[in-house]
């Protein structure tokens, strides 16, 4: 079998994708490797190599190329082979399903909840497939590091920059007063889906129901905006009161502006890099971005990977992928997250001895190998 893969650009999604390729060379699939076209002669050329002997496209997020996603539908019609496409992010925002061709395309998606939406889409359903992690590049120390981060750490950005979001929440008069009262509601348990609270916001001022206007595309836009900005403040609240002095926040520049000066400790490189820092914390707290309804973060399969112990937002997949009695230690809302913090720190050995459980189930269950065999069953399954 040969697959032609097609490299996204990005901080995170090329890892991934080289992870994924070292996995299906595993399974004796040949890989040719290639990057996302950038334009029409690219394109072109695309197309010839693909009609060269391979029996599928891989892609990541659609290739996160909107001049290609744009073009994607035409592009299966032309080349009439099956495109396996792995949504780590939410598919809507990549025109899904109107843009991809249903009698062509084997999605997946890491979110659960979203998997469950009811698309009007005549093809393939679209299939869960978690994250996973790489334990080639994610590892324990082979001696027991020391803690450089005794107060935790949490790897993160502060959010997905998203300019169209920002300019909504700018120009829409009241609306840091309707994020307030969101988070008021939310805040108190996250485990509440955000985005029917936001729904049910609008439908009151509106007075209109939610059915009704579920389909309006300035309610829609309104509603991603105030989900981004209360997730924001969520990951903001949470970082700041739960990390102790001598932990460490690694991120963009903005985490400056929330946490206490010593916490930021700047930037740090997917890959080697922060193995070493999950290595060397406490505990790695994980805060999921609001375009998860369910879905598992990186932030849990590469620290589980590492040994190290999590402490993260509960999410219903936690109880399906993990068990999380023995591996992880979950909060609800912040009083939650600082009583599970102080489990973590009055008690070290407890917490290495979660962080090993979790590193034995990624490494039985949560691989990127583990991911490549559930896509190529897929494909054979597709193929009849």
């Amino acid at each position: 079998m040969r697959i032609l893969a097609l490299r996204a650009a990005g901080l995170v999604l090329p890892f991934i994708h080289a992870s994924l390729i070292k996995a299906f060379r595993s399974l004796n699939v040949d890989v040719l490797d290639l990057p996302v076209p950038n334009s029409s002669v690219n394109f072109g050329s695309l197309m010839k190599t693909a009609l060269h002997g391979c029996q599928a496209i891989f892609i990541l997020d659609m290739g996160v190329n909107f001049s290609f996603i744009k073009d994607l539908k035409d592009c299966q019609l032309s080349i009439r082979i099956p495109w396996i496409i792995w949504f780590v992010d939410d598919p809507e925002g990549y025109g899904f399903p109107e843009s991809c061709d249903p009698d062509w395309t084997i999605p997946f998606c890491w979110d659960r909840e979203i998997v469950r939406r009811n698309y009007s889409w005549g093809g393939v359903p679209l299939k869960h497939l978690p994250l996973a992690t790489d334990p080639t590049i994610f590892s324990p120390e082979k001696t027991h590091p020391p803690c450089f981060y005794p107060g935790g750490v949490f790897a993160g950005s502060t959010a997905h920059p998203n300019e169209i979001l920002e300019s909504v929440a700018l120009t829409t008069p009241g609306f840091s007063e309707d994020v307030e009262a969101i988070w008021e509601a939310y805040g108190k348990d996250f485990r509440q889906s955000l985005h029917d609270l936001v729904w049910m916001r609008v439908s009151q001022k509106i007075n209109q129901t939610t059915d009704l206007i579920r389909s309006d595309p300035l309610c829609r836009l309104w509603v991603q905006a105030c989900v981004y900005k209360a997730g924001m403040r969520k990951r903001r609240e949470v970082v700041s009161q739960v990390l102790q002095p001598g932990g460490g926040v690694f991120g963009d520049e903005r985490w400056r502006e929330f946490v206490d000066k010593d916490l930021y400790r700047g930037r740090v490189a997917y890959g080697e890099e922060l193995r070493k820092i999950y290595n060397r914390s406490a505990f790695i707290l994980d805060v999921r971005q609001p375009q998860a309804r369910t879905g598992l973060t990186q932030r849990i399969f590469d620290a589980g990977a590492c040994g190290s112990p999590i402490l993260t937002e509960w999410s219903s997949e936690i109880e399906t992928l993990f068990d999380p009695a023995d591996a992880l230690l979950c909060f609800h809302n912040l009083e939650g997250a600082v009583e599970m913090r102080e489990c973590y720190l009055r008690d070290p050995q407890g917490a290495r001895k979660r962080g090993k459980k979790a590193m034995q189930q990624v490494l039985a269950h949560h691989t990127y190998r583990n991911r490549a065999v559930q896509i190529i069953q897929a494909l054979q399954q597709f193929r009849g």
